[in-house]
């Protein structure tokens, strides 16, 4: 059974919420098509997210001493946090928007357990992560860090000082291995190779997922995905790179699509949050 303590809640009734759920808050407030998964426990003084929330299971959120007046999260749009991270708010951490934190993370704002008087170290100092960064599993990330928007981490690094915008950095300590790289530009030719290939990677697991009478076309001029599905009668699915819509149908088919282009760092965003179909050999629970 989940449970929500708070003196101020507020909630989009759209958002999904798994079992086993622990949140403990002066304030929580999660924006529309956002899901919370299994397991997860949030304990902070004030705790802000955007839309399209995806946290999965076995998230913790408050590990180590974080209900002090500046344990504040504040989380922007389309953010996914996945298995097992922790994030300890001792003191403030902003994540920007369309930031991916892989499995495992964890993201400090305070460290120190030997006797300071002795001259042993002590570190606390907020944590801001930009927009459009990819942190991913094992990645830890140490106090007073700046993260510069559209900057992409080696796995496994340890994060102890700023990086700047646009970089590839990786290592423990981390340095800055290629600088002013994100983003880029694609080309036409580069986007179509592209494309094709998701698609005829999400065409292999056809059979798997017993998928069937589906045609899928990309349109490189407009940049949009066409998703035909239906022998008699056709449905259309249209998935807008540029502007991240779909139109059209919408099924367990154009969902499982949808999905599989996520994975693929390709993300069209509905009312729905995102889901594949099982394969044939996934039984239920």
């Amino acid at each position: 059974m989940s449970e929500i303590k708070a003196n101020k809640i507020d909630i989009h009734k759209s958002v999904e919420i798994g079992e086993n759920v622990q949140i403990n808050c002066d304030s929580i407030k999660i924006g529309k098509f956002s899901k919370i998964g299994n397991n997860v426990k949030i304990t902070c003084k004030n705790f802000e997210a955007g839309e399209w929330l995806y946290i999965c299971d076995d998230v913790e959120v408050g590990r180590g001493g974080c209900t002090g007046p500046n344990s504040n999260v504040k989380i922007g749009n389309h953010v996914g946090i996945f298995e097992g991270t922790i994030i300890n708010p001792s003191e403030s951490i902003e994540i920007g928007d369309d930031v991916g934190i892989g499995g495992e993370v964890m993201i400090w704002t305070h460290g120190a357990w030997l006797d300071v008087t002795q001259g042993f170290p002590s570190d606390f100092g907020p944590v801001k992560i930009g927009n459009n960064v990819w942190l991913p599993a094992r990645s830890i990330v140490l106090p007073n860090v700046t993260i510069g928007d559209n900057s992409v981490i080696g796995i496994g690094s340890i994060i102890n000082r700023d990086l700047p915008e646009g970089c590839f950095a990786a290592g423990a300590p981390c340095k800055v291995l290629k600088e002013n790289c994100y983003p880029r530009e694609l080309s036409e030719e580069e986007l179509e190779t592209m494309m094709m290939g998701i698609i005829d990677d999400w065409f292999e697991l056809h059979e798997d997922k017993n998928i069937k009478d589906v045609q899928v076309d990309y349109d490189t001029h407009r940049k949009i995905i066409t998703l035909k599905k239906g022998k008699n009668e056709i449905h259309f699915t249209h998935y807008h790179i540029d502007t991240k819509e779909m139109i059209g149908v919408m099924s367990d088919v154009s969902e499982d699509l949808r999905d599989y282009l996520r994975r693929r760092g390709i993300k069209i965003y509905t009312d729905r949050p995102f889901k594949s179909i099982k394969p044939k050999w996934v039984g239920d629970k």
